[in-house]
């Protein structure tokens, strides 16, 4: 028969081992996840893309020379392509989509980046021909206006 003291005593290794485990993994995390905010609003026009919705990628690159990649790309090409830069470079980069709809406006948004971050990139995948694509300077909180037939990218006043 087992002894109240053991099932006390096995108890209390359980929930110190947990603690332990929890600990552990919250120390790795804020090693690892370390954030910074960037705010941006998007406003967009009522006659955004034809008044069709506006599919939109903040992409962040971790990686210098990736960085360089990726500002090559036109919108077209990052969405063609899109699922295999993140298979190829999975702790490289990270995306944040959207799907915009004409006349919609967003308040600040407050987006958490990964402090290593080299360099950000807008996509927004219009019907009509264009780049379709801004680097995005993350220290600075900005202002996107989705308009007609592309968007432009202003500082946040």
């Amino acid at each position: 028969m087992i002894s109240r003291t053991h099932i006390v005593a096995v108890l209390s290794c359980v929930v110190f081992a947990s603690a332990c485990a929890v600990s552990k993994h919250a120390t790795n995390a804020a090693g690892i996840h370390k954030q910074i905010k960037f705010f941006m609003q998007l406003n967009v026009s009522p006659a955004a893309n034809s008044n069709n919705p506006i599919p939109m990628d903040l992409v962040m690159v971790l990686d210098k020379k990736l960085v360089k990649e990726v500002a090559k790309l036109t919108a077209k090409d990052w969405f063609e392509r899109r699922v295999q830069v993140q298979r190829d470079y999975p702790n490289l980069t990270e995306v944040i989509p959207w799907e915009l709809v004409p006349g919609q406006h967003t308040g600040s948004i407050s987006i958490d980046m990964n402090v290593k971050t080299q360099g950000a990139f807008l996509f927004a995948r219009y019907l009509v021909p264009g780049d379709h694509r801004a680097a995005v300077d993350v220290r600075v909180p900005i202002v996107v206006n989705l308009l007609e037939e592309d968007f432009t990218v202003q500082p946040l006043k």
